[in-house]
C-alpha cells in the first residue's frame, strides 16, 4: 500500500505541476506543448508606426488602419500589408477580403491618415502578400498565388490601381509568401512550400530561377516569410513567422550570415521576437508580418498586422506546433 500511496503522490504531483504550467502558459500566451489555440471571431488589422530601431518596436504607437472612415466592416481581413513610397506619397498594399477570396487592395497616406483607394489587384482565386517593389523604373508586385501553382509578376500599368501579369517566375509550384532581395548582384527568393523554406536563385529578375543546392534551408516553424528581407550595412534579416502553439503567433529575426549560389547559413536574432501580442489589443492574438523602410532622417517607418479580439479555446494536437 505504502507503494501505491507513493505512486499516487508522484503522479498527483506531476499532473498538478503539468497543469499549473500548461496554465501559465496560456495565460502568458506561450507556446503550450502539444496542444494549440482555436480562435473564433478574431481578425486581422494593419497599422504604421515610426521607431529609431528598426527591430524595436511600440505597437501602442501604432497608427491603426481606421476602418469606419474607410466604409471598410469591422471584421473584414486586412493582412500581410507592404509600404512603397511613390511621387512623394506612402501607398500601402494588403491582402482584404473579397466575396469569395482575398484580394489585393491598396491605401494612400494622407497627413498622417490611410485612404483606402480600393482594389488593385483581382484575380479569381486568392491573392495575399502583394509583394512590391521597384526595378530599373519599373514597379512590379509579387503577391502570393498558390492557387494558380505559380509565382506571378504583375507590372503596374496605371500605378497604383492598374497592374498587368507581366512573368511567370516559377510554375507547377505549390508556394506561398515568396520574398525577392538582391544581394552580390544576383537575384534570391525565399520560398514557402508545405512546412519546408526553399530557397532559389537566378541572374536576373526574370530569368531562369534555380533551386539553391541547399534547399529547402529550414523545415518546421519559422519557414513561412513574414515580410521584406531587411537590408542593412552591416546586416541582413529575414522575417519569419512563429506558428509554435498557433498560426500567426509572433514574428521572428532570423540574420542571414552567408549567402551565395552554393552555401546559405543563418541565425536567430537575439532579441525576438520582433513582434507579438500586445493584451487585450488589436494584436490580442498575434502578429505575423512586418515591412521596414529606412527614412532618409534614419529612423525606420513600417507596416504590420495583428490579429485581435475574438475567442479562443485550447486543442491538442501532436503535429500543431509545426
Amino acid at each position: 500500500m505504502k507503494i501505491v500511496k507513493r505512486i499516487l503522490i508522484v503522479l498527483v504531483g506531476f499532473l498538478f505541476i503539468m497543469g499549473s504550467y500548461v496554465v501559465y502558459c496560456y495565460l502568458a500566451k506561450k507556446p503550450v506543448p502539444f496542444f494549440g489555440r482555436k480562435i473564433s471571431g478574431a481578425y486581422f488589422s494593419i497599422g504604421t508606426n515610426i521607431s529609431n530601431d528598426p527591430l524595436q518596436w511600440n505597437v501602442k504607437k501604432t497608427i491603426v488602419f481606421d476602418r469606419k472612415q474607410n466604409a471598410i466592416p469591422e471584421k473584414l481581413l486586412m493582412a500581410d500589408p507592404f509600404l512603397h513610397f511613390e511621387n512623394g506619397n506612402w501607398y500601402a498594399f494588403f491582402e482584404i477580403m473579397g466575396e469569395k477570396h482575398a484580394d489585393i487592395g491598396v491605401a494612400v497616406e494622407e497627413n498622417g491618415n490611410w485612404k483606402y483607394l480600393g482594389l488593385a489587384l483581382d484575380e479569381k482565386l486568392h491573392l495575399s502578400y502583394p509583394f512590391i517593389f521597384k526595378h530599373e523604373g519599373e514597379i512590379y508586385m509579387m503577391p502570393e498565388t498558390k492557387k494558380f501553382e505559380q509565382v506571378r509578376l504583375y507590372k503596374a500599368t496605371n500605378f497604383p490601381l492598374q497592374w498587368e501579369l507581366d512573368t511567370v517566375l516559377l510554375d507547377d509550384k505549390k508556394i506561398v509568401d515568396a520574398t525577392l532581395f538582391q544581394q552580390n548582384d544576383t537575384w534570391f527568393m525565399l520560398a514557402t512550400e508545405a512546412y519546408d523554406l526553399r530557397l532559389y536563385y537566378s541572374e536576373n529578375l526574370k530569368g531562369t530561377w534555380t533551386e539553391h543546392p541547399m534547399s529547402p534551408i529550414k523545415s518546421g516553424n519559422y519557414t513561412r516569410s513574414a515580410g521584406r528581407v531587411l537590408q542593412e550595412p552591416t546586416q541582413t534579416i529575414r522575417f519569419a513567422q512563429d506558428h509554435f502553439g498557433g498560426y500567426g503567433r509572433a514574428v521572428y529575426g532570423f540574420s542571414i550570415d552567408s549567402i551565395s549560389k552554393t552555401y546559405y547559413e543563418e541565425s536567430q536574432l537575439k532579441n525576438n521576437p520582433i513582434l507579438k501580442h500586445q493584451g487585450e489589443t488589436w494584436t490580442k492574438n498575434g502578429m505575423h508580418h512586418i515591412d521596414i523602410h529606412k527614412l532618409p532622417d534614419g529612423t525606420y517607418k513600417a507596416i504590420y498586422d495583428g490579429y485581435g479580439y475574438g475567442k479562443e479555446k485550447i486543442t491538442f494536437s501532436f503535429t500543431n506546433n509545426l
